[in-house]
C-alpha cells in the first residue's frame, strides 16, 4: 500500500504542470486596489459595473494583466470554482469516481503546458497568485486554473457528458445588402447547460497587451482565453462545439486558439493561418469575419484537418454539424445531424435571416437570437432544445466589426439588456440609445413561469422514481399549466398515466408529446414505444 501510495503521488508530480519562471518585473505584486470614478482600480487595470455586467480592462504585460485580474475578480472566481465543483459532484456522486475522473484528466493533459503561449501561461500564472486559492486540497492552483482553461476540449473527452449532449451554440454573420448601411453583423447563443453561475457572473474583458491588437471578449473570471470576442483589427471569432471523437493526446485548447487569433489578425488570411497551424483537441466550428475582407467564413476544423466553408449569398450561419465535402459525410456528423438539433436551429436561423434580410439591425439580431420558435414558425413551448432560445445560453453578443462595437448579454441567458461597449474606446461609456432593451419574457414573468414549470417536471421525473404516479401526474399538469405545448409535458404525463394503469388516457399523451416535436431522435423513439405499449393488448 506505500509503494502503491508513493508510485501515486510520484506520477502526480510528474503530470502536473509547473508554472512559469516569475517575470523580470514584478512590481505590479505591490500594488493595492483603489476606488475612484466608481470602478475598482489596479495599476492600469479596473473593474467595474454596467447594467448587472462585471466589466473589467486589464492592461499591460501578460502577468501583470493576469495579476490584476486575480486581484480584481477575486471574488467571483471563488464563487465560480465553487459552484463548478458542486456542479461536478452533481455529476458524479462518487468521490472514488471523482477521483479518479480527476487522475484521469491530469494525465491526459499531462503536456497541456507545452501547448500554451508563455505570454499566456504567465497571465494565467499571474491571476492564480493575485486571487488566493481556497481549494488547495484539490491540487496545484496553476494545474487547475490551466486545465480550467481546457475545458470545452475536456468535455469532449467524455462520451454522453451531459454537459455536452445537448450542445446547442448557434452564430451567425451577414453583411452587405443584408444588413442595415451594409454594416458587418455577427451573433452568437453559447448554450451550455452548465452551473447557474456560469450565466449569471459572465465578465465583459477587454484585453490590451502590451505586445498584439487590443480586443474584447465576454467570457468568465480569471479566463485567459476567448470564445467570443472581437479586435480593434475589425476580426471577430466565435466557437462552437462540434461532433469530436476521443482526443488521442494533449494539443492547444481551442479558447487559446481564438486568443491567439483576436491578438494577432488583422484579417481572414491571418486568422485562418493561425488555425491551420494550430495543433487542437477536439472538433471546432469557428465562425470569423473581417472588417477587412468584408465577409465571413466557417472554418470546420478537427484535429486532423481544417475545411473553410465560403459563404453563398450576404450571410452566413454556424450550428455544431459539418457541411464541407471533407467532412459532413463522417459517421458521428451523421448522427449530429440525425439525432440532435443542430439542423433544426440552422434551418430556423436561416428563416429569420432571409426574413430580415435588407434590415438586419442591432435590434433585429438581437431579436434573432431570442426567438423560441421552431422552423417554419412553431411554437412548441419554452425551453425546446432545437429553438434558437431554449433559455439555456451561458452568455450571448452581437458584434458590429463595421463601427467596432460589442453588444454584451445581460443575464439571464441572452434575455437581460445587450449593452453596447467601443472596442476602440473602453473606457467611455456609449449612449443608453444603444442599448438593446431585456426580452419582453422578463417583464411577463414567462421566464419565471418556465423556470418553475422545469422544476416540477424534475418534481415528476423523482416521483415516478419513487413510484408515486399520482403525485408526478400532478405535476406534469401543473407543468404544462406554466409552459403550455412543450412535449416533455405531455411525454411525463403519459408515463405517469401509463403507471397507473390508465392506458388509453396515456396514449393521448404521447401522441401529444409526438405531435409536439420531441428535440432529440432518442426521445421520439422512446415516445414511439410507449405509445406502442399503451395501445398494445391489454
Amino acid at each position: 500500500m506505500l509503494a502503491g501510495w508513493l508510485a501515486g503521488a510520484w506520477l502526480l508530480h510528474r503530470w502536473t504542470a509547473r508554472p512559469p519562471a516569475l517575470p523580470a518585473d514584478t512590481s505590479v505584486m505591490q500594488l493595492k486596489p483603489q476606488e475612484k470614478e466608481g470602478k475598482v482600480w489596479f495599476g492600469k487595470s479596473w473593474a467595474g459595473r454596467r447594467d448587472g455586467l462585471l466589466v473589467v480592462h486589464l492592461k499591460g504585460s501578460p502577468f501583470e494583466m493576469g495579476y490584476a485580474d486575480g486581484v480584481l475578480e477575486q471574488q467571483q472566481i471563488h464563487t465560480l470554482e465553487n459552484e463548478f465543483i458542486t456542479m461536478l459532484h452533481g455529476y458524479v456522486p462518487s468521490d472514488l469516481t471523482l477521483r479518479v475522473l480527476k487522475w484521469y484528466v491530469i494525465y491526459r493533459n499531462r503536456h497541456l503546458s507545452d501547448y500554451i503561449p508563455l505570454d499566456y501561461r504567465l497571465q494565467i500564472y499571474g491571476a492564480t497568485l493575485g486571487c488566493s486559492d481556497i481549494h488547495p486540497e484539490i491540487g496545484s492552483y496553476y494545474n487547475r486554473i490551466l486545465n480550467y482553461h481546457a475545458a470545452h476540449d475536456v468535455s469532449y473527452m467524455m462520451i454522453d457528458n451531459p454537459l455536452v449532449s445537448k450542445a446547442g451554440c448557434t452564430a451567425f454573420g451577414a453583411w452587405g445588402n443584408a444588413t442595415t448601411g451594409g454594416h458587418l453583423l455577427t451573433g452568437r447563443n453559447f448554450d451550455w447547460e452548465a452551473a447557474d453561475v456560469f450565466s449569471r457572473d459572465r465578465v465583459v474583458i477587454m484585453c490590451e497587451p502590451d505586445q498584439g491588437i487590443p480586443f474584447i471578449s465576454l467570457a468568465w473570471a480569471g479566463m485567459a482565453g476567448v470564445v467570443s470576442g472581437m479586435n480593434r483589427a475589425g476580426v471577430s471569432v466565435t466557437i462552437n462545439g462540434a461532433p469530436s471523437s476521443l482526443p488521442g493526446e494533449t494539443a492547444t485548447p481551442v479558447a487559446i486558439v481564438a486568443r491567439q487569433v483576436l491578438q494577432n489578425a488583422h484579417n481572414l488570411a491571418e486568422s485562418l493561418d493561425i488555425l491551420r497551424q494550430a495543433k487542437v483537441f477536439v472538433s471546432t466550428l469557428w465562425l470569423i469575419g473581417s472588417r477587412t475582407d468584408g465577409k465571413f467564413v466557417v472554418v470546420e476544423r478537427t484535429p486532423a484537418t481544417m475545411q473553410v466553408r465560403e459563404p453563398e449569398t450576404d450571410w452566413i450561419v454556424c450550428a455544431n454539424h459539418f457541411q464541407t465535402p471533407g467532412l459532413k459525410d463522417e459517421p458521428r456528423n451523421r448522427s449530429q445531424i440525425e439525432e440532435a438539433t443542430s439542423v433544426s436551429r440552422q434551418t430556423r436561423l436561416s428563416e429569420l435571416l432571409q426574413q430580415n434580410h435588407g434590415s438586419l439591425g442591432i435590434t433585429q439580431a438581437v431579436e434573432v437570437l431570442r426567438d423560441r420558435k421552431l422552423p417554419g414558425g412553431q411554437f412548441a413551448g419554452n425551453g425546446h432544445r432545437g429553438a434558437l432560445n431554449a433559455f439555456i445560453a451561458t452568455h450571448a453578443t452581437v458584434m458590429d466589426l463595421t463601427a467596432g462595437i460589442f453588444w454584451a448579454a445581460s443575464p439571464p441567458h441572452q434575455l437581460g439588456k445587450f449593452v453596447a461597449f467601443d472596442v476602440q474606446d473602453f473606457d467611455h461609456e456609449l449612449p443608453g440609445a444603444t442599448t438593446v432593451p431585456a426580452d419582453a419574457t422578463l417583464t411577463s414573468k414567462e421566464f419565471e413561469r418556465t423556470i418553475e414549470a422545469e422544476g416540477c417536471l424534475a418534481k415528476a421525473r423523482s416521483a415516478l422514481k419513487k413510484r408515486d404516479a399520482s403525485t408526478a401526474l400532478q405535476l406534469a399538469e401543473k407543468a404544462e399549466a406554466l409552459n403550455p405545448g412543450f412535449y416533455e409535458n405531455a411525454a411525463l404525463k403519459g408515463r405517469a398515466l401509463l403507471a397507473l394503469g390508465r392506458r388509453d388516457e396515456a396514449a393521448l399523451a404521447f401522441e401529444a408529446a409526438l405531435a409536439a416535436k420531441p428535440a432529440f431522435l432518442k426521445e421520439r423513439q422512446e415516445l414511439e414505444a410507449m405509445l406502442l405499449t399503451a395501445k398494445g393488448p391489454k
